[in-house]
């Protein structure tokens, strides 16, 4: 695969429909003059119709600026997208409520990037992917009843008051989520290679003394992009069941 500029890559054509994209968050340093600033930057990650992974772009937050979010998903349509069925983002209002301005059916889920990164914050585990697997294992349960005796297992053991304080916060409402099938929060919460590439901005950059000038030193240190992007992380039988699901909610959208 050609690996592409960044520019090229923010103005290439996009598919009209990705069931889902994934907004990755990482905190940068990033030097303006005489001083360094942090910044999050949020890594656009979409899944197209064939379950490949597609990079969109790479945006530096604008907190203060209520139009950048709007302006940033009217860009994406206007590069072809007309449908975002869900969205796996953090607590980003501003983009979360622009996102439903330019796509009024977007559904909104949790970025496991952002909460897996909150609980190992405070958490004495050495195995980062262990506690990423036991946060990844609550979304994807068979049934509702299942999870819940998940979240016992796993309340007894990150049982301190900050981790309850973050199991309330993340997970008070999780059985909203268990109205989808098994096949589509697997989909949702596809965590591994999300976690990887998250990992991967976060190893480069996660020195104080490590700063970039502009975003496009991002994309080009992450290095060879064909590692990650153009192809499917899921096997044949899990992405027929997978659209087999999604074609029942969605009528409307043609996945064939």
């Amino acid at each position: 695969m050609k690996e592409l500029t960044l520019l090229e890559c923010s103005k290439r054509r996009l598919d009209e429909t990705y069931l889902v994209i994934y907004a990755i968050k990482n905190e940068i340093n990033i030097k303006k003059g005489d001083y360094i600033e942090k910044s999050d930057i949020y890594s656009l990650i979409g899944i197209d119709l064939k379950g490949h992974r597609q990079f969109i772009n790479i945006y530096q937050d604008r907190i203060n600026n209520n139009r950048f979010w709007l302006d940033c998903f009217e860009s994406l349509k206007s590069r072809g997208i007309k449908n975002i069925l869900f969205l796996s983002v953090d607590d980003n209002r501003n983009m979360k409520r622009t996102a439903k301005i330019a796509f009024p059916d977007i559904i909104f889920v949790d970025s496991l990037t952002y909460i897996v990164p909150k609980f190992y914050k405070y958490t004495v585990e050495k195995d980062a992917k262990k506690l990423a697997s036991k946060l990844h294992s609550l979304y994807t349960q068979k049934t509702l009843t299942e999870c819940k005796e998940e979240l016992k297992k796993f309340n007894e053991i990150y049982n301190n008051a900050i981790h309850q304080k973050l199991v309330q916060k993340y997970f008070n409402n999780i059985e909203n989520l268990y109205k989808y099938s098994q096949n589509i929060r697997i989909l949702l919460f596809k965590h591994s290679a999300n976690m990887e590439f998250y990992d991967k901005i976060r190893l480069l950059f996660n020195s104080n003394n490590n700063y970039i000038l502009e975003i496009e030193e991002i994309y080009d240190k992450l290095g060879e992009f064909s590692n990650y992007f153009g192809f499917t992380s899921f096997k044949k039988r899990e992405w027929t069941l997978i659209l087999n699901d999604l074609i029942q909610i969605y009528p409307k959208v043609d996945f064939i």
